[in-house]
């Protein structure tokens, strides 16, 4: 009787133990917890599918992390808050717009580099920001629209 309590209680340490080290895990995985980053806000009129964690990108490459978004009352908008990696230099005139590299990966912020010469200082403001595409818009703009094609391109 007592053996078996006493499996008992190392299993059940053991699981508690397994359980701790995965939300330390989750945790770290989910926070910035370098010091060689960057803060920048991007301003949208939505930020539908964006959460906090998502991958910031450029040119497919994660290069920092969406901190937090919050909603601007006065403007009625999102401000997406993220970092960057120090090391990247971004031209002031950059833009980021929400979406995802395939349809079954989750969103991401993603940056689209400018070319002016100045560049971005920490706590920039991003105004050059678009939403996502919902995959039903994006049919319907191919069906109903032009596919994407150029008004002079011949089939």
């Amino acid at each position: 009787m007592v053996r078996e309590k006493g499996s008992a209680t190392v299993f059940s340490s053991l699981v508690l133990l397994v359980a701790v080290g995965f939300y330390i895990y989750a945790r770290a995985s989910q926070t910035d917890l370098s010091h060689d980053r960057y803060a920048l806000t991007a301003r949208f009129i939505s930020a539908n599918g964006l959460h906090v964690g998502a991958d910031v990108q450029l040119a497919g490459v994660p290069v920092g992390r969406v901190t937090a978004i919050v909603l601007d009352p006065v403007m009625a908008m999102a401000n997406v808050h993220f970092t960057v990696d120090r090391a990247l230099s971004l031209p002031a005139d950059s833009g980021v717009t929400i979406g995802s590299a395939t349809m079954t990966s989750d969103d991401s912020l993603m940056i689209r580099p400018g070319t002016a010469k100045a560049r971005m200082a920490p706590g920039t403001v991003i105004a050059n920001a678009q939403e996502a595409v919902s995959l039903e818009q994006q049919v319907s703009n191919y069906i109903f629209g032009n596919g994407g094609l150029s008004s002079g391109s011949a089939p």
